[in-house]
């Protein structure tokens, strides 16, 4: 059986349509210094307008007399508390070895991709390890000066883990890849059931090896 050239095309746009490459799905750029990270630590709720599958959090951020590592947690966010949800979704720790002294975007890579929803509203913590200025080294994170993301807020974090929304935001971006649309879906099937197909008038031998017409 082969397969009409033009279907073989068809299905390789469809599958580079459908497996697209992450990209940064949600950006805060806007920032002003932040000295460093409280003990309890903070975060920073979100909310995505389409259905991603999270590969990693960015965040602008620069190491003070040496550094941190630090440990980045993705929750469910219930605003209504507010609260966390009590399942952590997605988790990475960044290494101190990773920073330096010069802020700049940083990429926080989950081990495994975490699938959100639309509309629905998530939070990611951020925990030092070297929280407060203490004599190993502490970070450094960029924050907006006004509430310039308006799908979300700064959570500062009380000691038993409590969100507490402040009116500004993190300096971060969301990096995610997109889920395929219904339309590229149709292609897709389309495409698949277009290789299905034998091109007419090819002629084939028996197994006595006397040619007769394909039927």
């Amino acid at each position: 059986m082969k397969t009409p050239p033009i279907a073989l095309l068809a299905l390789s746009l469809a599958l580079m349509t459908v497996a697209p490459a992450a990209t940064v799905v949600i950006s805060q750029p806007s920032f002003i210094s932040l000295s460093d990270l409280p003990p309890t630590g903070f975060g920073q709720s979100f909310t995505p307008g389409e259905n991603y599958t999270i590969t990693a959090i960015n965040l602008y951020v620069s190491a003070s007399a040496g550094g941190s590592d630090f440990t980045l947690r993705l929750y469910d966010y219930i605003a209504a508390g507010p609260a966390l949800g009590t399942t952590i979704l997605g988790s990475s720790t960044f290494l101190e070895a990773n920073l330096s002294a010069a802020v700049d975007w940083k990429s926080v890579v989950f081990a495994s991709p975490v699938k959100v929803t639309a509309g629905k509203t998530y939070a990611f913590t951020i925990i030092a390890k070297d929280p407060g200025g203490s004599a190993t080294g502490w970070n450094n994170y960029g924050r907006s000066a006004t509430d310039a993301y308006a799908a979300g807020n700064l959570l500062g974090l009380s000691a038993n883990g409590t969100p507490n929304p402040v009116a500004s935001d993190l300096a971060f971006q969301v990096v995610a890849i997109p889920e395929p649309g219904v339309p590229v879906l149709i292609f897709l099937a389309m495409a698949v059931a277009a290789t299905r197909r034998t091109r007419p008038g090819i002629s084939e031998r028996s197994e006595s090896g006397n040619p007769r017409a394909a039927g």
